[in-house]
């Protein structure tokens, strides 16, 4: 740490009284700073002299040849996103036209101060660090911030991430803010520097260089009654030679010295000539101090107007001229305080016009100069709020669409915009609370329900209770009376479309997706990320054309940048369905990692998860399915946990972890059963059974996999019938149900999912090779894993070459066979599937490619013998044991009849035991 021993002059260097330590301290901070970077919070009450503190620090790095830039919170503009990075940036005019393009543009798009596509949060971050590293080139630079307590959320998480990053820049991040303050950097761990009041001695001096000319006994009372607050010192001592003044009798000061002083500043800015105090108003409530901006509201010569507060040291032009400066935050206050109403929408309207040029700051100007419902101005607002969702600023985008509903003449409308908000609370920011409040106050208006409030109340009783009686039928009622324009839905009823797909999704029953596909036949064709187009493909994957493929590349292809949410996690969705979440990968994870975007994220990790656990990443696959689960049951989004569920139980039925598989399925079958979800239900059946046929327990895996659907039908809107068809195929063919796995299988090529993917034309063709006659089966197989580009989805080729292996065994052809299984064992060991690989091992011994085990008797059993032993241990029936390895239950009987006294034993209760005694096995021999 820089801080050195407290001086005893009890005068900085600066000329602040008993302020040594700190300035010492602050002096070894500017040090560090301008060398590999640093970053200081001073935390204390109101008026004990942070500010004070700030600008000596400014005056002692300008002169060390530090450049300083300087920014403050307004408490006016809290709500305003960036509102305190824009004072920041706005101060480095050119360093901004020396970043590239694309960083460039976030700045300017995410400040408001240029149109474009929106910037991610982490975009805009990483734009501001980019912009001080710049600044910093060519001198050290030191960024000063006041009243970090009411800088705005956006830009509070931009200080904080730039204070994190300083580590060997030559930048320095100073702050202050109030010790009581709720919204607190503390939790950040970022080094703090405590300013305490002055003790008795100090405070006298103060008074004394201050004000010689006052008595002594003035100057003890003033003292006492300050409790050492520099600021109320001055102000208390300053006022107290005014005839009348109630120092002068003596009186003494009940309430905090805080609020003396803004009283204090109050009666000083009273006393100003009114014009003055006009442009002081507008400084006050504009916030950033910008000159151009004050210039355009308050006329040609308002700058002229402040003359009289400038001698009176209430506030400052910065010396390059661009803003005007508070002396202190409570100065600030006391000018919003002494005027009224009238004279505040009037200075809010003045600014609106000023700004003209900037949508969302000109919304919450005329919202403010409102008081009452006024569409025009409504219609301002909630157009600021489109704005602000573009740029990302889901936050902002709820507040303003609720004040633009305040203002809302016409119920029917407020409605419309309060049910907007409501449903960007839950699906962009996860505010549940938030929404359910907002959606309190929409069924307190007295109309009849709006399409949007359908839609909301859909959502939101879907995604907390699994409710999907209610939504569907909510919305059905809300779309069937909107009226159908001749072209691709948008807007509400785009969304309320979108919302009831996701219904019948969840729901998998007939009477939700049939009356959905009604609505459906008349649209037109749309957008792949449409909800039209994810409902056609939900419906009928083997409908999707190569045309409607091409835009879905071509809009993945777009996400690089955009950073719209919903239209990142819409576009995600239908790609999953098609194998296409790879090329979405990036967006997604900017969704995640921004984490403004709560409700979108929790589909996002969804979507990462899916594409970890197909393409055989399946560890990051379940870490991203368990953060689902914790991120959904703490924010009360309980359906989107059970989506968690159900990839952590894939992920765990390819590992071969089978207890964790039924826990997980348990936990999907336990929500959804009573609630008739049977997508989600048939979710956990298709991880179920897939867990069942690696352990080769393939009558269970059977009943999961028929519990999806009948062998022979792909039934639509149940996208599991088609990814779990193989499932279904192999459990067939493997339990003797022949019949069923060739009507299955042809049901799967007919459907025509092949041109879909790569994993897609694998699968079936895999299906196909297994149910085929023996003189073309391995035709078949060789032009299944032939398939181009079959390689990117390494489990279902390692399942694929393991059927042809058991297919070639069960032809006699061992040594082929050996081959096939060998590659199969392979890849699964590689991707950590250990119930495949022991399945593919068995495989290989019955082949003869591993020695034998000599039994207690000494006498060696065969390959087949030791399979069949090893499959009785296991509590398997004699027909159970001839089905999985194709053998006859005679041939099996008779192995036992010779196993049980080469292993010394006389019945199949000894078999573990005796199985367990056997000596290692050597290496096995290899072809």
């Amino acid at each position: 740490m820089w801080a050195r021993s407290r001086t005893g002059t009890g005068v900085g260097p600066t000329g602040l009284v008993g302020r040594e330590g700190e300035l010492t301290e602050l002096a070894g901070f500017l040090d560090m700073a301008a060398v590999e970077g640093a970053v200081l919070l001073l935390t204390g009450d109101p008026g004990v002299g942070k500010t004070a503190l700030l600008d000596a620090t400014a005056e002692l790095a300008a002169a060390k040849g530090v450049r300083v830039v300087r920014g403050s919170g307004v408490e006016y503009e809290t709500d305003i996103s960036f509102a305190g990075l824009h004072q920041l940036v706005g101060s480095l005019p050119q360093e901004l036209g020396r970043l590239p393009r694309s960083t460039r543009e976030a700045l300017d798009v995410a400040l408001g101060l240029g149109a474009g596509p929106a910037p991610s949060r982490i975009a805009v971050l990483n734009a501001a660090l980019s912009l001080f590293d710049e600044a910093a080139k060519r001198q050290p630079l030191l960024l000063v911030i006041d009243d970090l307590h009411v800088v705005d959320q956006a830009s509070r998480a931009a200080v904080s991430f730039v204070a994190r990053r300083l580590g060997g820049r030559r930048i320095g991040l100073l702050g202050a803010q109030r010790a009581e303050s709720d919204a607190s950097f503390r939790s950040t761990g970022l080094p703090e520097l405590e300013i305490t009041p002055l003790d008795a001695t100090d405070a006298l001096r103060l008074l004394s260089r201050r004000f010689a000319h006052l008595p002594r006994r003035i100057l003890s009372g003033v003292a006492h009654e300050a409790q050492g607050n520099p600021l109320a010192l001055l102000e208390f001592a300053g006022s107290a030679g005014v005839p009348g003044d109630r120092h002068d009798q003596g009186a003494g000061w009940a309430s905090g010295p805080g609020r003396d002083v803004r009283a204090l500043f109050g009666a000083r800015v009273g006393r100003l000539p009114h014009r003055t105090r006009e442009v002081l108003l507008l400084a006050a409530l504009e916030g950033s101090g910008d000159i151009g901006v004050l210039e355009a509201a308050g006329g040609p010569d308002g700058l002229g107007e402040l003359a009289p507060a400038e001698r009176d040291h209430l506030v400052m032009v910065t010396e390059n001229g661009r803003a005007v400066r508070f002396r202190h935050p409570l100065v600030r206050s006391a000018v919003v305080d002494g005027s009224t109403g009238e004279q505040r929408r009037v200075a809010h309207r003045r600014l609106a016009e000023a700004l003209a040029d900037q949508p969302e700051r000109r919304g919450d100007h005329l919202a403010r100069a409102t008081t009452a419902p006024d569409e025009a101005v409504a219609a301002v607002v909630e157009s600021a709020a489109r704005s602000s969702l573009r740029r990302g600023d889901a936050d902002g985008a709820v507040a303003r669409l609720r004040r633009a509903a305040e203002l809302s003449p016409d119920q029917t409308v407020r409605r419309r915009r309060l049910s907007q908000a409501a449903y960007v609370a839950a699906w962009v920011t996860g505010h549940l609370e938030v929404s359910h409040e907002i959606m309190r106050e929409v069924e307190g208006v007295p109309a009849v329900r709006s399409l949007s409030a359908a839609t909301t109340a859909g959502f939101l009783v879907l995604v907390t209770e699994g409710d999907a009686d209610t939504a569907h039928a909510l919305l059905m009622e809300a779309i069937e009376q909107a009226p159908m324009s001749p072209g691709p839905p948008s807007g509400e009823l785009e969304t309320a479309l979108f919302t009831l797909t996701l219904a019948s999704q969840y729901s998998g029953r007939p009477e939700h997706w049939q009356p959905l596909s009604t609505v459906l036949a008349q649209l037109p064709a749309a957008s792949p990320a449409a909800a039209a187009s994810l409902g056609r493909v939900h419906h009928d994957l083997g409908s999707v054309t190569e045309g409607m493929l091409r835009r879905l590349d071509e809009e993945i292809s777009r996400l690089r940048d955009e950073t719209d949410a919903d239209v990142v996690i819409r576009t995600a969705l239908t790609a999953s369905y098609l194998d296409r979440l790879p090329g979405c990968r990036e967006a997604v994870s900017r969704v995640i990692r921004d984490g403004e975007a709560v409700g979108s994220s929790m589909p996002a990790l969804m979507f990462v998860a899916l594409d970890d656990l197909y393409t055989g990443r399946w560890q990051p696959s379940a870490d991203a399915a368990d953060e689902l689960v914790a991120l959904s049951e703490e924010t009360g989004y309980h359906l989107f946990a059970q989506v968690g569920h159900y990839i952590a139980a894939m992920a765990a039925a390819l590992r071969g972890d089978l207890d964790a598989c039924r826990r997980h399925c348990e936990a999907v079958w336990g929500w959804s059963g009573p609630r008739r979800l049977r997508r989600l239900e048939n979710c956990a059946h298709q991880a179920a059974a897939l867990a069942a046929l690696g352990a080769a327990d393939f009558e269970t895996a059977f009943r999961h996999a028929t519990a999806i659907c009948a062998p022979g039908v792909l039934p639509p809107f149940n996208p599991e019938a088609v990814w779990s068809a193989p499932d279904l195929v192999e459990a067939a063919v493997r339990s003797g149900r022949h019949a069923e796995a060739r009507r299955h299988a042809d049901a799967l090529r007919d459907a025509g999912v092949g041109h879909l993917s790569s994993r897609f034309a694998l699968s079936a063709a895999t299906a196909t090779a297994m149910t085929s006659g023996a003189e073309d089966m391995v035709r078949c197989f060789e032009e299944a894993l032939a398939l181009p580009g079959v390689e990117q989805w390494p489990f279902e080729v390692g399942r694929a070459r393991l059927a042809y292996g058991e297919g070639l065994r069960r032809q006699g052809l061992n040594r082929d066979a050996r081959v096939q299984l060998a590659a199969a064992r392979g890849r699964f060991e590689e991707l950590g599937a250990r119930s495949w690989e022991a399945r593919a091992a068995a495989e290989l011994r019955a082949t003869g490619m591993t020695r034998t085990g000599r039994g207690k008797a000494g006498e060696a059993l065969t390959p087949q013998e030791l399979e069949v032993a090893r499959l009785a241990a296991t509590g398997l029936s004699n027909p159970q044991i001839a089905s999985r390895l194709f053998l006859s239950p005679r041939t099996v009987s008779s192995h036992l009849y010779h196993v049980f006294p080469k292993l010394g034993i006389a019945s199949r209760a000894e078999l573990r035991d005796a199985l367990e005694a056997l000596p290692p096995e050597p290496p096995a021999t290899r072809p």
